[in-house]
């Protein structure tokens, strides 16, 4: 699965934008609205969200724990060692599943890109 970092100007300022080839029948990423979920926070407080999620995954993958629930505003993803279900709090029946090493990938690229500076001709391109 191919996902892409890159930034928009908005009105107020540089934003990031995840968005994923990886689509639902109805052409939406729920891996990129989950990610693209800010909690209605500047996009630079949601990199600790980012690391709770990478440090929870680690404890799923060595055995720690065997699953772990990590939400937002909108979306969340209930993480296990055979799958990640990525779903919607509004509607639990539209989900997506995706590997946790995937998610995983996502996550620590996606902070990588966060801390880096914006640059609005920017686009990184990455193979999860």
């Amino acid at each position: 699965m191919k996902v892409t970092f890159s930034w928009k100007d908005a009105a107020e300022a540089i934003s990031p934008i995840f968005s994923s080839e990886a689509v639902n029948k109805d052409g939406i990423s729920l891996l990129s609205c989950l990610l693209m979920d800010d909690g209605g926070v500047p996009y630079r407080e949601s990199i600790l969200w980012i690391r709770k999620g990478i440090v929870k995954i680690d404890s799923v993958l060595n055995g720690e724990i065997k699953t772990f629930s990590w939400d937002r505003e909108s979306w969340g993803a209930l993480m296990a060692i055979d799958d990640t279900k990525i779903y919607s709090l509004h509607d639990e029946a539209y989900f997506e599943c995706v590997t946790l090493q995937q998610l995983r990938n996502a996550l620590v690229s996606w902070e990588v890109f966060l801390k880096s500076k914006p640059n609005l001709g920017e686009r990184r391109e990455i193979e999860l």
